[in-house]
Protein backbone atom coordinates (compact mmCIF):
# COMPACT_ATOMS: atom_id res chain seq x y z
CA UNK A 1 0.00 0.00 0.00
CA UNK A 2 1.90 2.79 -1.12
CA UNK A 3 -0.68 5.24 -0.42
CA UNK A 4 1.10 6.29 3.10
CA UNK A 5 4.35 7.35 1.32
CA UNK A 6 2.17 8.85 -0.51
CA UNK A 7 0.52 10.78 2.22
CA UNK A 8 3.65 11.20 4.28
CA UNK A 9 5.23 13.36 0.62
CA UNK A 10 1.77 15.34 0.87
CA UNK A 11 2.15 16.36 4.32
CA UNK A 12 5.99 17.37 4.13
CA UNK A 13 4.88 19.42 1.12
CA UNK A 14 1.71 20.72 3.34
CA UNK A 15 4.16 21.64 6.40
CA UNK A 16 7.27 22.75 3.56
CA UNK A 17 4.35 25.45 2.43
CA UNK A 18 2.88 25.98 6.17
CA UNK A 19 6.49 27.00 7.37
CA UNK A 20 6.90 29.35 4.26
CA UNK A 21 4.19 31.63 5.01
CA UNK A 22 4.20 30.97 8.54
CA UNK A 23 0.50 29.06 9.04
CA UNK A 24 -0.24 27.79 12.70
CA UNK A 25 -3.03 25.39 10.92
CA UNK A 26 -3.76 23.83 7.73
CA UNK A 27 -7.56 23.50 7.51
CA UNK A 28 -8.01 21.93 3.70
CA UNK A 29 -5.14 20.17 1.62
CA UNK A 30 -7.17 19.39 -2.51
CA UNK A 31 -4.85 17.33 -4.30
CA UNK A 32 -5.97 15.74 -8.05
CA UNK A 33 -5.82 12.11 -8.48
CA UNK A 34 -5.83 10.59 -12.34
CA UNK A 35 -7.54 8.08 -12.77
CA UNK A 36 -4.79 5.94 -14.03
CA UNK A 37 -2.72 7.13 -11.22
CA UNK A 38 -3.04 3.56 -9.64
CA UNK A 39 -3.77 5.47 -6.28
CA UNK A 40 -6.86 4.47 -4.64
CA UNK A 41 -8.59 7.12 -2.79
CA UNK A 42 -10.38 5.51 -0.24
CA UNK A 43 -7.26 4.49 1.12
CA UNK A 44 -5.46 7.71 0.77
CA UNK A 45 -7.98 9.23 2.83
CA UNK A 46 -7.71 6.49 5.44
CA UNK A 47 -4.03 7.43 5.39
CA UNK A 48 -4.79 11.08 5.62
CA UNK A 49 -6.81 10.03 8.96
CA UNK A 50 -4.51 8.18 10.10
CA UNK A 51 -1.21 10.88 9.88
CA UNK A 52 -3.42 13.77 10.95
CA UNK A 53 -4.29 12.37 14.10
CA UNK A 54 -0.86 12.90 15.37
CA UNK A 55 -0.14 16.21 13.63
CA UNK A 56 -1.10 19.25 15.53
CA UNK A 57 -1.17 21.58 12.13
CA UNK A 58 -3.45 19.10 10.24
CA UNK A 59 -5.15 17.49 12.98
CA UNK A 60 -8.55 19.74 12.02
CA UNK A 61 -7.55 19.25 8.59
CA UNK A 62 -10.04 17.84 5.33
CA UNK A 63 -8.55 15.96 2.34
CA UNK A 64 -10.80 17.07 -0.79
CA UNK A 65 -9.73 14.88 -3.96
CA UNK A 66 -10.21 16.15 -7.38
CA UNK A 67 -10.57 13.42 -9.83
CA UNK A 68 -8.76 13.78 -13.19
CA UNK A 69 -10.52 11.91 -16.04
CA UNK A 70 -8.16 10.42 -18.49
CA UNK A 71 -8.08 12.60 -21.59
CA UNK A 72 -6.08 11.50 -24.77
CA UNK A 73 -4.42 12.51 -28.00
CA UNK A 74 -4.10 11.23 -31.11
CA UNK A 75 -0.69 11.79 -32.72
CA UNK A 76 -1.90 11.33 -36.23
CA UNK A 77 -4.62 14.09 -36.29
CA UNK A 78 -4.03 15.88 -33.27
CA UNK A 79 -7.67 15.51 -31.87
CA UNK A 80 -7.51 15.35 -27.93
CA UNK A 81 -10.85 13.75 -26.06
CA UNK A 82 -11.68 11.96 -22.83
CA UNK A 83 -11.70 8.00 -22.70
CA UNK A 84 -15.41 6.93 -22.79
CA UNK A 85 -14.11 3.79 -20.73
CA UNK A 86 -10.94 1.85 -19.96
CA UNK A 87 -10.83 0.34 -23.25
CA UNK A 88 -9.77 3.09 -24.93
CA UNK A 89 -6.80 2.98 -27.79
CA UNK A 90 -8.61 4.26 -30.72
CA UNK A 91 -9.04 7.97 -31.73
CA UNK A 92 -12.42 8.87 -31.85
CA UNK A 93 -11.92 11.38 -35.01
CA UNK A 94 -9.27 9.08 -37.52
CA UNK A 95 -9.59 6.08 -35.76
CA UNK A 96 -5.85 5.87 -35.40
CA UNK A 97 -3.62 3.45 -32.74
CA UNK A 98 -1.25 5.88 -32.27
CA UNK A 99 -2.92 7.86 -29.12
CA UNK A 100 -1.08 8.18 -25.78
CA UNK A 101 -2.82 9.92 -22.58
CA UNK A 102 -1.85 13.27 -21.67
CA UNK A 103 -3.95 13.48 -18.41
CA UNK A 104 -5.38 10.98 -15.79
CA UNK A 105 -2.04 9.68 -14.57
CA UNK A 106 -1.09 12.43 -12.43
CA UNK A 107 -1.33 12.79 -8.67
CA UNK A 108 -0.57 16.61 -7.22
CA UNK A 109 -1.13 19.04 -4.38
CA UNK A 110 -3.41 21.47 -5.67
CA UNK A 111 -3.89 23.90 -2.92
CA UNK A 112 -3.51 24.63 0.76
CA UNK A 113 -6.33 26.90 2.79
CA UNK A 114 -4.53 28.01 5.96
CA UNK A 115 -4.10 30.25 8.70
Amino acid sequence: MHEYSIVSDLLNLAHNEANKYNAKKIFKIVVAIGERSGVESSLLKSCFETFKEEDSLIKDSVLEIIHKNVKLRCNDCKSEFYAKDLSYGICIKCNSLNVEIIEGLELYLLSLEME
